[in-house]
Parts: C-alpha cells; structure tokens; sequence
C-alpha cells in the first residue's frame, strides 16, 4: 500500500513551492503522479452605483486578474514539479464560488491523499480554502501542512490521537503508508476512562495489535488533560515524543463545529508546529 495519486491544492502561488518540495521529498524514490489545482471564478457580479447595472469594465477588468493568477499559479506548479523531477499534471477549474479545496473535490475523490499548506496568520495571510469540503466532501485524508510547509524527510516519528472512534480508526488506517516508514510511532490517548468507545483497562491495546500485524510497532501512552485542553494535552505528547507528523480523525454531526472546527482539530491546524494527516 502505498499513495500514488497526490491531489495538492493551491490557493495561492505562495503556495506552490512548499507543497511541491514537501511531496518531492516524502515521496521520494515512490512512483507518484502529482496533481495540481487552483480554483478561480467562473462569473463576476458587479453592480455600479447609482442604478445598480453591471459595470462591464471591472467584470472584464476581474476576468483578466483571474486569468493571471491561473496562468501564474498553473506557470510556478510545472516548474516546480519538473525541477523536482515529479510526474504531474495542471488542473485549472473554474466554479461560482471560486474556491480552490471546492473545486477539488472531484479530483480529491480519486486521489489516494490530498495536500494542502494552512495559512501563515502571523503574516496575515488568509484561509483563502474551505477545508471543511475537503474533509468531509473530499472522502480522502487529506495532510495538512504547517504554514512553512515543512515536513521532515524521511517521516520518522508519529503520534497517533486515538479515542477509538469511526474517525480516529480512518485516519489511523489511511496513514499506513507513513507508519510503516517511521521509526516511532505512538498512540496517545487522552483521559481514556471518559472516552466513550474506549476500553480504559486496554486504552490503545486493540490498535497497536492491529498494527503489528502490518510491522509497525506502537507504543501506547495515556495521558490526562488536568486543567488544560486535549488539544494541548496531544500537543504536549508530540513535542516530547519530538514527533514529525500527528495522524486524528475529523468529527461529524453533533460535534463537528464543537470539536472540529472550534476545539482539538481546529488548535491544531492553527497552532501545530508539524504536519497533521486527518480523515473522516
């Protein structure tokens, strides 16, 4: 097993060079075909004041700037991926909303993992991507980045954050290819007598077996959270454990905008200093 088909989604060209070079080099020495894809407009509404008619001009004006960050970000992707010497290919797709990750679905749904950079916020750069689709639309896991777009090569270390959930089992499986190249993995859980699809006494036990028979050897490690976050409590696992790559599952439904997107997962996109590979 083995990812072949990489989907890295670029939302801007600054993009480009730290998802191409961290691919290039975690992929190395694999057969893998890269493809690239920017989402720009498909249609521009602008309305001119005092009576409300579009204003030719901007649209066409719009047209054209759309047209040049396709051109750019399409331009800077093929030379960064013959200069690394990748198998690839350019996928420029125009939607209404003009969102890259929306408009990657359909190639993120036959792509064995998707790549993206998360934003430099202390440069203020903005989420230009809605990764919530890539997530729980895209049907793949998807790595994500830390803004400076490093990722150790070789991946040697990795800590799996497990609470024996649908999700967290995904994840876990879906990063077979990783865990078998490590050196050390670890599968930390946190406060396991609240989890409910965890059996405390055996915290991590099933998992770790289940890898074994894949030749991975995992340690298990459980941990309480005390007066701090899961989020950090995992955080702080990482950084002992000096971890290159941190493996959760995204979470659904009730607690999707609760846990997802304003608790563990959504500290970690914003906060964690290594890459994280999630899936639903």
């Amino acid at each position: 097993m083995a990812y072949h088909t990489i989907l890295a989604v670029l939302a801007t060209e600054a993009d480009v060079a730290p998802v191409t070079r961290a691919i290039a080099d975690f992929a190395a020495g694999s057969s893998v075909h890269l493809i690239g894809c920017h989402g720009e407009p498909s249609q521009f509404v602008v309305l001119s004041a005092p009576i409300d008619v579009p204003d030719a001009t901007t649209i066409a004006a719009l047209y054209e700037q759309a047209d040049a960050r396709m051109r750019e970000v399409g331009d800077a992707f093929s030379k960064a991926c013959d200069t690394a010497g990748l198998s690839h290919e350019w996928r420029p797709v125009r939607s209404p909303a003009g969102d890259s990750a929306l408009s990657a679905l359909v190639s993120a749904r036959s792509a064995d993992l998707v790549v993206v950079r998360q934003p430099d916020r202390s440069a203020n750069e903005d989420m230009a991507s809605n990764i919530e689709a890539l997530l729980f639309e895209g049907g793949r896991p998807v790595l994500f980045l830390p803004p400076s777009g490093k990722l150790a090569a070789p991946i040697r270390r990795i800590v799996i954050a497990w609470d024996g959930s649908r999700e967290a089992a995904r994840a876990a499986h879906d990063a077979l290819p990783l865990l078998k190249a490590a050196e050390a993995v670890d599968i930390v859980i946190v406060d396991p007598d609240k989890l409910p699809d965890i059996d405390a006494p055996l915290a991590g036990t099933d998992l770790a077996a289940c890898l074994s028979r894949h030749g991975i050897h995992a340690n298990v490690t459980t941990t309480s959270r005390g007066g701090g976050s899961t989020a950090k409590a995992i955080m702080a696992q990482a950084t002992a454990s000096n971890a290159d790559l941190v493996v959760m599952g995204a979470y659904t439904h009730q607690r999707l905008r609760e846990w997802l997107f304003g608790g563990v997962t959504r500290a970690f996109l914003e906060n964690a200093p290594v890459a994280v590979l999630m899936s639903r």
